[in-house]
């Protein structure tokens, strides 16, 4: 046995060494999928786009495929419900809720992680869903809204509002009711110049006088005590597509409550995020590993190759 070994561990490492490398898919294969799921390639680019991904970050077309989950049949979507106890009517008014409806989703694992969540997160939903109406959003600007932030990084995201979250107490302090000092005006003016660059949202504001004047303003003229003009908020995504706009005041930009909603809905899209984040698999293959083995078992033979040799001299 021990003859054998050195010449074993040899074999071994070089079979390791010549295993095939894997390429990310071919545009053929990412064509055949795509219609296989009944989607165009930029159908499919979108998705993975989501959910952080692309292309080019799989090895092979079988772990993009398993990426991608379960598509959603009759069958199964039936036994979702009885596992979540519940209607077919009674989910599509929950996901109503949401401006979202079962045909949205394809695949049976993202449905299931938006079923939970939006179970346990009904009440506050409810509570910003009132804030983005009493601000001017219809369902379709909300529905861009949620998608947008969506869309942003969740770990950036998260440590985000963290931060905001202690800015948040140091605001509930300010006496609104005597008036807000230069100094606050100056903090809150800087968290909303921070929320809207960390969620990419690029703000258009015009001001608009008696006679209906336009006049474009900064940000920073929000917090002018003297300013009496109705303003209008514009939010852009950064390929300049309307996410939104809304009437604004002085009072709604410097309201402690317009920062704690802001931040609550941050809150929860990053918490969706990171829930739809957790549900992606290595899409590395294991060559890696399989060559360092290779590599181990190849030094390994060499080395009692040429030890058994010198102990034969």
């Amino acid at each position: 046995m021990k003859k054998i070994l050195p010449s074993l561990l040899l074999f071994l490492g070089v079979c390791m060494q010549a295993t095939p490398v894997f390429a990310s898919p071919s545009d053929k294969e990412i064509d055949t999928l795509a219609n296989k799921l009944g989607w165009t390639t930029d159908d499919l680019e979108e998705y993975l786009t989501f959910k952080g991904l692309n292309v080019d970050d799989f090895d092979n077309i079988h772990l993009l495929e398993k990426q991608l989950g379960t598509p959603i049949t009759p069958t199964n979507l039936e036994e979702l419900l009885v596992q979540n106890s519940m209607t077919r009517e009674e989910l599509d008014i929950l996901l109503a809720g949401f401006h979202e409806k079962v045909e949205d989703f394809w695949f049976l694992e993202d449905l299931e992680v938006a079923i939970d969540f939006y179970k346990n997160h009904e009440e506050k939903m409810l509570r910003l869903e009132e804030f983005l109406e009493n601000i001017g959003f219809d369902d379709t600007e909300k529905q861009q809204f949620y998608g947008h932030l969506n869309k942003q990084n969740p770990t950036l995201l998260a440590a985000k509002v963290e931060e905001w979250k202690e800015q948040l107490n140091q605001f509930q302090e300010m006496d609104q009711e005597s008036g807000i000092s230069n100094k606050d005006n100056e903090a809150l003016n800087h968290f909303w110049q921070d929320f809207f660059t960390t969620t990419a949202m690029k703000p258009v504001l015009i001001g608009i006088d008696d006679n209906g004047k336009r006049k474009e303003l900064a940000l920073s003229d929000l917090f002018n005590k003297q300013m009496d003009t109705t303003v209008a908020i514009e939010l852009y995504d950064k390929n300049d597509t309307l996410i939104g706009d809304a009437i604004v005041s002085t009072d709604m930009v410097s309201s402690v409550e317009a920062v704690d909603k802001m931040v609550e809905l941050t809150e929860v899209t990053e918490g969706l995020a990171t829930l739809y984040a957790a549900q992606l698999p290595n899409t590395a293959s294991p060559l890696p590993v399989i060559l360092c083995i290779g590599y181990i078992l190849l030094l390994v033979g060499v080395f009692l190759t040429f030890r058994k040799a010198s102990y034969e001299k």
